[in-house]
């Protein structure tokens, strides 16, 4: 599957009104072998994803698209961990 960041970048024109965005993990075997099932600490942390992805929420704000976002824990190893990073790289 191509990047979220590569797909913005191509339809970037036709994102308009509202969008959603799902961040998945690229190996969920390997997460949950390295979380043991327990979703509480972030594993692998991506802050370049995350603020690319800061980025481009910006940028959709800036034009008025509504956007929501889902974090699957296998992204980092904890979604709700997740969220509180994705706010502090928002908030920077």
């Amino acid at each position: 599957m191509p990047s979220i960041f590569d797909l913005y970048r191509k339809h970037i024109g036709q994102i308009k009104g509202c969008t959603v965005i799902r961040l998945h993990g690229l190996d969920r075997k390997s997460v949950e072998k390295q979380t043991g099932k327990d979703w509480s600490e972030v594993i692998s942390q991506k802050d370049k994803d995350l603020e690319r992805l800061a980025g481009m929420l910006a940028d959709l704000r800036s034009r008025d698209v509504q956007s929501f976002l889902y974090v699957n824990n296998h992204f980092e190893g904890s979604a709700p961990r997740t969220i509180v990073r994705i706010k502090e790289f928002l908030e920077n």
